[in-house]
């Protein structure tokens, strides 16, 4: 099987989420695959038990959408979602700071705010080496909370559209601009020179029931991976234990606001950095004594599969051998930036839709 994503001209949102509503499920392979001017990287998907069943529900929730299309369900939307980290610099993350706090201006002064951010939680728009790690842990904290509150006044019908779609945008440029500063202390600048293009690739359809992860399926869990793989998107909010570990966020520990991946979406995300086995012993090392130095196991109960650290991996790319970011940025990127769609074949490329 094989994972196709078509890259097109068009503008993307670097410090937010980029939300496209075309209907690119319609159209043919072959006509998806030949589109002028655009860029396709291909991914091979490996056999393991989670990616089967991820294959699986892709073809269940896309099939679905299909259908009630073709039914004329007028209120059945689909939306496709990508968020996306880019190169990490002086200029990218001081600029990204800056936006930070122009989101916590806005929503400090907007009248239809049922929170405010404050102050002191703003970020350093002139001194790239104060990272204010806490600051960040804590507008995180913001995220997760406001985002659950904004999802039951959306299900009560106590927000208008309009206004709940503003604050969605907003609480996730706030998610990712806490993230994008995150990767720059926790990664060796010296090694990849602050450049990556990591990206989490999703779509949101409405579905009878959530598809939740049983024990079996976190077996496989690990970062290891090789350059180009693609994996499965995390699609969980909040941060799982391995990540607090990472940004040392060990007050999530404490408020028991811990997020395993609890369950699976048919969702990517990939960067263009391989992890080399030792590579993931050696984090490992430094989880195991973060673990050990804040007794975690007095707070959680560590032996439960779904606290496996790292990702389950999907497959790898076999249409391109980026060797670095900046290939895949200069290959892909610089010309066409924007996602026009995405899509699951067999290995001779045709639906299995």
């Amino acid at each position: 099987m094989r994972y196709h994503i078509v890259y097109e001209p068009g503008f993307v949102n670097y410090t937010g989420s980029n939300v496209g509503k075309d209907k690119f499920w319609l159209k043919d392979i072959p006509e998806l695959l030949s589109q002028p001017n655009t860029n396709v990287v291909t991914w091979e998907l490996n056999d393991l038990p989670l990616t089967l069943k991820f294959i699986e529900l892709y073809k269940q929730r896309m099939t679905e959408v299909i259908r009630k299309h073709k039914l004329g369900y007028r209120d059945y939307n689909f939306n496709y979602i990508y968020d996306v980290y880019q190169s990490r610099n002086e200029k990218t993350i001081l600029a990204s700071r800056v936006e930070m706090n122009n989101i916590i201006d806005f929503l400090n002064s907007y009248e239809n705010s049922w929170f405010t951010i404050p102050e002191e939680l703003k970020l350093n728009e002139s001194d790239i080496d104060d990272q204010r790690i806490k600051n960040l842990n804590e507008l995180h904290d913001i995220f997760e909370t406001e985002m659950e509150v904004l999802q039951a006044k959306l299900d009560e019908g106590a927000i208008e559209y309009e206004v709940s779609d503003m604050f969605w945008h907003k609480l996730q440029s706030i998610n990712l601009i806490v993230h994008f500063n995150e990767k720059t202390f926790v990664q060796d600048d010296e090694a990849d020179d602050r450049t990556t293009y990591f990206t989490s690739l999703k779509f949101d359809v409405p579905k009878e029931e959530d598809y939740l992860l049983v024990s079996e399926d976190y077996k496989y869990f690990t970062l290891a991976r090789p350059k180009g793989a693609l994996t499965l998107d995390f699609g969980t909010v909040g941060k799982d234990l391995f990540t607090c570990s990472v940004t040392d966020d060990i007050e999530l520990v404490h408020k028991d606001m811990i997020s395993q991946q609890w369950e699976l979406n048919p969702w990517v995300q990939f960067d263009w950095f391989p992890c080399t086995e030792k590579e993931w012993d050696d984090q490992m090392v430094l989880y195991n004594d973060w673990i050990e130095e804040n007794k975690v196991a007095d707070y959680l109960d560590l032996s439960q599969p779904k606290f496996n650290p790292g990702r389950h991996q999907l497959g790898h790319c076999i249409s391109h051998d980026f060797s670095h970011p900046e290939e895949f940025v200069d290959t892909i990127i610089s010309e066409t930036p924007k996602i026009n769609s995405f899509f699951i074949t067999d290995d001779d490329n045709q639906t299995i839709l």
